[in-house]
């Protein structure tokens, strides 16, 4: 045997860390010399007896006051006045209302969350929690060593009860408190039974060490619950397993779960920061970018623990005392009376009875007493009082009522022999055929010969058509399959050709070898002026196949690329030197080359004026747009009709002549501008009139469709030639 204490570290006034043992008090002796560690001693031998009173047989939690409210709208916590017992037994008071608001402390304590936040705004669950704390106040002068500070010359003289009323993310733990809920939870659930128990003390308490398993044999991790599942069906319990219950919470289960302060393995020492107490959990959403609350903050205090005064406790006892058994009971002696819930607090004992009516008699489909009835009738049908034969049924009459009627029985005798054209009959008798019966059959007429599709004799028929069309007596050989071909039928000389016939003939498929593949040469490149042919070959050609078309030579030529080239007009060399605007080509005697020509130039041969000429109709209105190339020119619509349009040209201040004896001659060129999106157009000159010497032309131009002018653009391009010939006189 040992003691039971806790070694715990302190200080006093004046002096260094004192080592104390709460389990030991002062042997006070004459003659004695005490000093403040004696006292010190004393003290905390009587302190550790209070906490030890509390806590073990009280309890820890919240004793009075304490209520945690938020301020409407705002992030603010106001805790009133109030007491509470901490799990170590240390009483805490908080003697004035306590407030806090909610964002300055996420501001002061964002790097112990920050970076665990998710989400904006994210989820935040902040813990309310009352401490104790003492406080060393009142400071006295105290003797000492020479040359000492100021703060060396004082000590304090008193140590105050305070409180620590704090914010945290984690609630501080409360094992003992959870314990004592999901344990007083399991044994609530099992029902009291004053009679004999149905199972024996040792197999009741098994069933609360099965539930407790997980911390019986201990694990790591901690188990999440203490008290795992609920009790099993059919466990009753008595005041005699009762109080086996609370023994072995007693011995075993509270040793496990309780705060480990004071007498005991592994103390913890009071005022450390899990000897704590739970006001409130506060859950509320932090917007990430200014670490402030949202508005919408919920409170709960469902997990703190609360402790009740005795007297509390006893009046609660009195208000509902333990039920006594009922000694009156009202008989039930009619049918039909309505149920009831009942006023009375006593119980009904196990052995009690209701007495019961006297039985009526049956009436309807059961007649008579009920211990002596009779059935005369079924869902309202009367049975006949015929008495029944063996294996006869019930079965329903003409009339509507039940009687019994024999089964019918198998046939014994033989069936008539069938007739050919004999009529159906129903027959008269009420036995039944039997599963197994035999009707004679007469001797088969002659019958006559098959015609269609399959002829001959019944028992001898030949196909010889199918659906209509003959099949052909040819011998088939192994793998051949029917074909319908036709076949032209023979005619004499002269006579009305026939169409030609359908017949299933014998045929031999075609083999792989004669199935037709796909090409992989190249087919022979085009030839102009060659002629079609069949060809040979009995491969097929590809859906992309391309023949090769031969290049052109001439005037107009193409390279591999097939891009299209002029290189000569009629047969004389075109030089291939890039033309400057205004240049037309002119013959040097060997070639055509680009030079300088139109208004600028003044030979007897001159363009005078180039350029484009493009109409655009849109929504049926005509437009002109004109594009020059030599000289600026004038251009209008003068008229559309159905397919005909008359565009007016208008050239003036033409370069003049400089010799007034000369003849001038006008060739107008008109090019149709092709556009694959439009009809082709043909252009021609109307009318051309010279005036002020030839310094001034007025044009009509006429472009003509084939069809009528519709939406679009139509273009010409156009060249004036100017020729100066001399006039002889």
């Amino acid at each position: 045997m040992g003691c039971c204490g806790q070694t715990t570290s302190t200080a006093s006034a004046g002096s260094g860390p004192t080592t104390l043992d709460t389990g030991k008090r002062v042997n006070y002796t004459q003659g004695m010399l005490l000093g403040v560690d004696d006292f010190v001693q004393e003290q905390a031998w009587g302190i550790a007896r209070r906490h030890e009173l509390a806590r073990e047989l009280l309890g820890y939690g919240t004793v009075r006051g304490l209520q945690v409210t938020l301020d409407a709208g705002t992030p603010r916590l106001r805790v009133s006045p109030g007491m509470a017992w901490t799990p170590s037994g240390t009483p805490v008071c908080v003697n004035a209302e306590q407030c806090c608001n909610v964002n300055d402390w996420l501001a002061a304590h964002q790097a112990e969350f920050k970076s665990g936040l998710v989400g904006n705004p994210a989820p935040l669950s902040l813990y309310v929690v009352l401490a104790y704390d003492a406080c060393l106040t009142d400071p006295v002068p105290v003797p000492g060593e020479p040359c000492r500070s100021e703060s060396e010359l004082l000590a304090n003289s008193r140590i105050a009860d305070c409180f620590s009323l704090t914010l945290r993310l984690q609630p501080p733990p409360q094992i003992e408190e959870d314990a004592i809920r999901d344990f007083a939870d399991w044994l609530a659930k099992v029902p009291v039974d004053a009679a004999s128990p149905p199972l024996s003390e040792t197999d009741f308490l098994e069933q609360l060490r099965d539930a407790a398993q997980a911390w019986l044999a201990p694990t790591s991790p901690s188990p999440a619950d203490f008290m795992f599942g609920s009790p099993p069906l059919g466990l009753d319990s008595t005041d005699g397993l009762l109080r086996a219950a609370l023994r072995l919470w007693v011995t075993e289960l509270r040793p496990l779960w309780r705060a480990r302060y004071g007498c005991g393995p592994n103390p913890i020492p009071p005022g450390t920061q899990d000897d704590a107490v739970l006001l409130a959990r506060i859950d509320l959403k932090v917007f990430t970018n200014t670490l402030e609350a949202a508005p919408d903050v919920s409170l709960s205090q469902d997990e703190r623990p609360v402790l009740l005064s005795l007297r509390m406790l006893q009046e609660l006892i009195t208000q509902n005392p333990a039920p006594e058994p009922g000694n009156a009971i009202t008989e039930e002696r009619s049918f039909g009376q309505a149920s009831t819930v009942g006023s009375s607090t006593a119980y009904a004992r196990a052995d009690h009875s209701h007495g019961t009516p006297v039985l009526p008699d049956l009436a309807g489909d059961a007649t008579g007493p009920i211990t002596a009835n009779e059935v005369v009738a079924l869902r309202g049908r009367a049975i006949d009082t015929t008495a029944p034969a063996e294996r006869d049924v019930l079965a329903l009459t003409a009339a509507g009522h039940w009687a019994p009627a024999p089964l019918p029985q198998a046939a014994n005798t033989l069936p008539a022999a069938e007739t050919f054209g004999a009529t159906g009959s129903a027959g008269t008798q009420a036995s039944f055929a039997r599963a197994d019966h035999v009707h004679p059959m007469p001797v088969l007429p002659p019958l006559p010969a098959l015609a269609g599709d399959v002829t001959g004799a019944i028992g001898d028929n030949t196909v010889t058509a199918l659906q209509s069309v003959a099949v052909a007596d040819t011998a088939p050989v192994a793998g051949q399959v029917l074909m319908c071909q036709s076949t032209l039928p023979s005619v004499g000389p002269g006579a009305r050709p026939r169409r030609p016939n359908l017949v299933w003939t014998p045929t031999t498929l075609p083999t792989a070898d004669d199935i037709p593949v796909a090409a992989t040469t190249a087919p022979s490149g085009m030839v102009f002026g060659s002629a079609s042919q069949v060809g040979t070959s009995s491969d097929y050609a590809r859906a992309d196949h391309q023949h090769g078309l031969p290049l052109l030579g001439g005037d107009v030529q193409t390279d591999s690329g097939s891009e299209l080239t002029i290189v000569a007009l009629q047969r004389q060399p075109l030089k291939a030197e890039a033309p400057n605007k205004g240049d037309v080509l002119t013959f040097n005697g060997e070639a055509w080359v680009p030079g300088e020509g139109g208004a600028t130039s003044t030979g007897p041969v001159q363009v005078i004026a180039a350029g484009v000429l493009e109409m655009t109709i849109a929504n049926g209105k005509p437009s002109v747009l004109a594009t020059f190339i030599s000289h600026a020119f004038k251009a209008r619509v003068r008229s559309v009709k159905e397919n005909t349009a008359v565009l007016g040209l208008q050239l003036n201040e033409l370069p003049k002549v400089k010799d007034g004896s000369v003849r001038l001659d006008h060739i107008v060129l008109l090019t149709p501008l092709f556009n694959p999106k439009q009809p082709p157009v043909l252009a021609y000159l109307q009318t051309l009139e010279s005036a002020g010497d030839g310094n001034n032309l007025a044009a009509d131009i006429v472009l003509l469709l084939n069809q009528g002018f519709v939406d679009g653009t139509y273009a010409v391009q156009f060249q004036i030639t100017r020729i100066q010939t001399p006039v002889l006189t």
